[in-house]
């Protein structure tokens, strides 16, 4: 492969992990947001069961209405810290994702800088006997 075609294919997938890279990005930040609208939902959640079980019940049914209300409660938080924890680890993935992929994008481009250069050498070297052997030819 001549290394000018090599140089060109490592600067378009360069340009292609960089063009990859705002979307995951973006995704990244709105796992960032809603992670941290669940956790504040949950420490919402936290400090309405903690009110309940400070309130002194005379009735049974006031009771029984407030056992139900606090099942509740448990029951959206554990569903709430499930989604949370998914959402963490997508979070962890698609960060270690953005990392190999600015990786692989700043090597790619170096290697197609590598290769750059290495053609404008040749072509240097090149020009440079082309001018040897015009030099070296007798002048009629």
């Amino acid at each position: 492969m001549s290394s000018a075609r090599r140089a060109r294919l490592l600067n378009n997938m360069a340009l292609k992990e960089q063009a990859r890279l705002p979307q995951f990005i973006q995704r990244q930040n709105a796992l960032r947001s809603e992670i941290a609208e669940l956790v504040a939902l949950l420490e919402r959640i936290k400090q309405l069961r903690e009110d309940a079980s400070l309130q002194k019940v005379q009735h049974a049914q006031k009771l029984q209405t407030n056992r139900w209300y606090e099942l509740r409660l448990i029951e959206e938080a554990q569903t709430l810290q499930n989604k949370l924890d998914f959402l963490r680890v997508e979070m962890s993935n698609i960060s270690a994702l953005i990392v190999q992929m600015s990786h692989k994008q700043k090597v790619v481009a170096g290697k197609a800088q590598d290769a750059l250069k290495a053609m404008r050498e040749e072509l240097e070297i090149k020009v440079d006997l082309e001018q040897a052997n015009y030099q070296r030819l007798p002048s009629s």
